[in-house]
């Protein structure tokens, strides 16, 4: 499993839970911030922070009389988590805006940093080269 697929399922059950008025099933939270939060009638999905053991799933709980409130569940990652930055051979422009890296399972980088190791120094590299690659870019 992925960290991104991770995610999406952690959120979907902490999701789903609320909308039924329920507490989250998984994760750490403040029990005093999903009492308030509860006092509200609708929640969306709001922002995703990662750190090195665990994924922060921010859910916003909104009503026009109460205003917003947000619900903080903390879920640990069932492995370490890391950042995986753009290597420095990247150009900024040849993406035409900015460049970032993303988190990944460290398992995942290891497959990742493998894939690139195996595409740089194999002979399929030189398709690279060619005036209309063969091979497909990261973005496809």
């Amino acid at each position: 499993m992925t960290l991104r697929e991770f995610v999406r399922e952690q959120t979907q059950r902490i999701y789903e839970a609320l909308r039924q008025g329920q507490a989250p099933p998984t994760g750490e939270y403040d029990t005093a911030t999903l009492k308030e939060c509860m006092r509200r009638a609708t929640v969306q999905i709001g922002t995703t922070h990662y750190r090195p053991d665990s994924v922060l799933l921010e859910f916003i709980f909104t009503e026009p009389s109460l205003g917003p409130a947000i619900l903080t569940v903390r879920v640990p990652a069932p492995e370490p988590i890391v950042y995986m930055p753009v290597p420095d051979w990247v150009i900024e422009d040849v993406w035409q805006g900015e460049v970032t890296g993303t988190f990944r399972f460290a398992s995942e980088a290891q497959v990742l940093l493998k894939k690139l190791h195996n595409q740089i120094f194999s002979e399929t590299n030189i398709l690279y080269f060619e005036e209309r690659p063969q091979l497909k870019h990261r973005n496809q």
